[in-house]
C-alpha cells in the first residue's frame, strides 16, 4: 500500500482551517475540480453578501454546516441553520447572511456543465455567475458604504467585460 497525502490522477486532497477561512474560499484549483463547483462560505455574525447574484446554468445547493442566518432568494428571506440544505435554481437571485449572534459556515456546491470555465483565468470552475451590484440585500439596503463598495465592484466588472470584448475583436 502506498501512502499519498496530496493527490494522484484519481484523487486530490486539500486541507482547510474552517475556523479561519475568509468570507469565500474556492477550492477549485487546490482540488483540481473538473465537474463540481464548490465554495466555502464563512460569515461572521451579522455579515453577509452585499449584492445578489444568479447563474446562467449552475444550480446550487447551500449546505449549512454550522451557525444560522438567512438566505435571500428572489426577494424571499428563508431562515437557515445547521443541518439545512437549500437548492437554488440557476436564474434565482440569491444572497446569504449570518444572524446577529453566530458565525455561519456554509458549503455551496453545484454541478458544472461541459465547457467551463469559459475563461481560463477564472477564479471559479463555473464562471457563469451574474452579479447584480445594484440589487442590494435588505440587510445592507441603506448602507452608503455598501452602495459605494458595490459601485466600485460594478465599475471593475464593466471594465473587465469591455477588455475581454476588445480582446475577442482583435
Amino acid at each position: 500500500m502506498t501512502l499519498n497525502e496530496n493527490h494522484n490522477q484519481n484523487f486530490t486532497k486539500a486541507s482547510f482551517d474552517f475556523d479561519s477561512l475568509p468570507y469565500l474560499t474556492n477550492p477549485y484549483r487546490k482540488l483540481n475540480l473538473q465537474s463540481v463547483g464548490i465554495g466555502l462560505i464563512n460569515l461572521p455574525p451579522n455579515e453577509g453578501y452585499t449584492f445578489t447574484h444568479s447563474h446562467a446554468e449552475q444550480e446550487e445547493v447551500y449546505i449549512v454546516v454550522s451557525g444560522k442566518g438567512v438566505i435571500l432568494i428572489d426577494g424571499e428571506l428563508i431562515e437557515v441553520q445547521r443541518g439545512d440544505l437549500v437548492r437554488v435554481s440557476p436564474t434565482a437571485k440569491r444572497a446569504i447572511k449570518a444572524d446577529q449572534e453566530t458565525d455561519l459556515f456554509v458549503i455551496c456546491a453545484g454541478g458544472v456543465t461541459q465547457g467551463y470555465p469559459q475563461n481560463s483565468n477564472s477564479r471559479y470552475l463555473i464562471d457563469d455567475g451574474i452579479p447584480d451590484y445594484d440589487d442590494i440585500p435588505p440587510w445592507y439596503q441603506d448602507n452608503p458604504d455598501i452602495i459605494a463598495k458595490n459601485a466600485v465592484l460594478k465599475e471593475r466588472m464593466l471594465k473587465a467585460q469591455a477588455k475581454r470584448k476588445q480582446q475577442k475583436q482583435n
